[in-house]
């Protein structure tokens, strides 16, 4: 199972990492929506976090961009942002989002969540 974690500061995919990495999975990073859309073309991931506030393409055009793709349509995508987004706002059941700075004891069930469903199917 993987997860990919998409933000363009490598403290804050450092922290997601070592918060993450004891739940089962292979963290993958990119540091950018470009880089993001090309690992999710070579792999499959159980979930996405990704930062709203990117240069180049934002979280939003990203994702946009992943589920304009029959295979990663259903991927769950958690939002990431340290301001409260109205785009967010009545996005699909299969997207959330989170405020920062992130609090372990909720991302962390939230990610393993999805890892668990992942492992159903």
């Amino acid at each position: 199972m993987d997860v990919l974690l998409v933000d363009d500061e490598p403290k804050n995919l450092f922290a997601l990492s070592a918060l993450l990495e004891d739940l089962g999975a292979c963290i993958h990073c990119a540091s950018s929506g470009e880089e993001a859309l090309r690992q999710v073309l070579r792999r499959q991931f159980a979930a996405i976090l990704l930062d709203v506030r990117m240069p180049g393409i934002d979280g939003f055009e990203t994702a946009a961009a992943i589920r304009s793709l029959e295979r990663t349509r259903r991927v769950p995508i958690i939002f990431l942002s340290a301001q409260r987004d109205r785009r967010a706002d009545g996005r699909d059941r299969l997207s959330e989002f989170i405020l920062k700075p992130v609090d372990p004891d909720i991302i962390r069930p939230r990610v393993a969540e999805h890892l668990a469903r992942f492992k159903k199917n």
